[in-house]
Parts: C-alpha cells; sequence; structure tokens
C-alpha cells in the first residue's frame, strides 16, 4: 500500500471562538453571584430628577422615550451639514 500525504483540514467546530472577541479586556468581577451583585451595585446609574420634573413623567419609561426623541431631534445627522473641502 501506497502512503497518500493528506493535509489535515482545519474546519471550524461549532466551539471555536471568533477571532473577533478578545477575552484580555474582560474586567474580573470576581467568583460567584455576590461578587457580580457587587459590581452592579457599585456601577449602578441613578440619576435624580428635580421634583417639578419628576411631576410631568410618571416613570422611567416616559422619560427615555422624551430624551430618545429630543437626541434624535438634536442629532447632526437629521440636518444638512456643510462638508469641509480638502
Amino acid at each position: 500500500m501506497a502512503k497518500r500525504n493528506v493535509k489535515a483540514s482545519r474546519s471550524k467546530s461549532s466551539g471555536d471562538v471568533p477571532s473577533e472577541l478578545d477575552f484580555r479586556k474582560l474586567r474580573f468581577v470576581g467568583f460567584g453571584l455576590d461578587a457580580l451583585d457587587r459590581y452592579e451595585a457599585d456601577n449602578a446609574r441613578t440619576i435624580v430628577l428635580d421634583k417639578d420634573v419628576a411631576e410631568v413623567f410618571r416613570g422611567g419609561k416616559a422619560v427615555n422615550s422624551v430624551l430618545r426623541a429630543f437626541i434624535s431631534a438634536a442629532s447632526p445627522s437629521g440636518r444638512n451639514r456643510r462638508r469641509k473641502s480638502a
């Protein structure tokens, strides 16, 4: 029998991690759910509204919808901007 030179094909298995994921950028939070809870509590973002503003809005969803509308109206993508010439 003659030996054949067969190169092993490198097929991607379902367990391979995509090359665009860089796990070196992950932060160590700790071990267990308690560490995750502490991390989330330390990094929580709470915004306090003034009393007169809070009377107008019933909850966070209403505030978020108004802020999103304001952001989209104020964004420069909707306006005709002058481009710098080269």
